[in-house]
């Protein structure tokens, strides 16, 4: 059974373990080299290898027995209840570019049920957090989701898929994201899924939209966590709770009002 304080401390350890990774990221940016390409279009950094290193050095170090998931180790020791999931730089090819559209992020799960996470842009020191049960923070102040009620005065992010990756699939999402933005207030592109889905937490945005196929579970679990614990509803492109193939996409929004309306839209 966890304690209050368990959850206490694992966050304390997280938010510690973020504002490092921060310094890294930022300390070796202007000396960031490509080492890899995962295929095409996706790449890996040295700066990914030195962050996701330090990380995983230091979980092991406190949490010996816990199991890792990592964007480029993969699975560490899948044999306990407890999975750290990383993501030692989220938004690579940003970052390269010196675009500010990338974070560390990083969420603590027992037998698949999210109890932590911490989202963290190093650049602006912004600091996005939550602890099951307890709500999100941005720099420990308490955040919620917008009280925006109507899709047509809504602010909307949405993930665009790659063409290249599955055609029809890019096809059937720009027309069904299109019918979106007919509908709302502003649809604006953002791959950065973490930092969307905190900026839905703090009631920046009313929605975030991903109809990509499948999306990846480091990729924005930390983030969803954080809006789940501010108040966001989060289900699938059918309105169905979420599993983890994520092969209908992802819709999170503030209310189910917005919720429902974007769900009719691209069903």
């Amino acid at each position: 059974m966890l304690s209050k304080q368990n959850l206490i401390d694992f966050l304390e350890f997280s938010t510690k373990l973020a504002k490092e990774a921060g310094k890294i990221l930022l300390k070796e940016q202007k000396k960031v080299r490509i080492v890899k390409y995962k295929d095409r279009k996706d790449i890996v950094t040295s700066t990914d290898l030195a962050s996701e290193k330090f990380v995983i050095n230091e979980i092991t170090r406190n949490f010996p027995d816990h199991s890792i998931l990592s964007e480029e180790k993969g699975e560490i020791n899948k044999l306990s209840d407890f999975r750290w999931i990383i993501d030692p730089l989220d938004g690579t090819k940003e970052y390269i570019r010196g675009i500010p559209l990338w974070n560390f992020s990083m969420a603590l799960e027992y037998k698949n049920e999210l109890l932590v996470s911490v989202v963290y842009r190093p650049f602006e020191e912004s600091l996005f957090s939550a602890a099951k049960g307890t709500g999100s923070f941005l720099n420990g102040k308490s955040i919620k989701v917008s009280s925006i009620q109507k899709l047509e005065d809504s602010f909307i992010f949405c993930y665009l898929p790659l063409y290249h990756r599955n055609r029809e699939n890019y096809e059937n999402a720009y027309k069904r994201l299109s019918e979106i933005g007919k509908k709302t207030y502003r649809l604006r592109s953002l791959s950065d899924e973490n930092t969307g889905l905190c900026w839905l937490a703090q009631g920046g945005i009313e929605a975030y939209v991903n109809l990509s196929n499948p999306p990846k579970w480091h990729d924005f679990a930390p983030g969803l966590f954080v809006a789940q614990e501010a108040g966001a509803l989060i289900t699938d492109s059918r309105g169905k709770s979420l599993n983890r193939n994520f092969f209908n996409g992802i819709i999170a929004s503030n209310n189910h009002r917005i919720l429902d309306r974007i769900i009719d839209i691209v069903s």
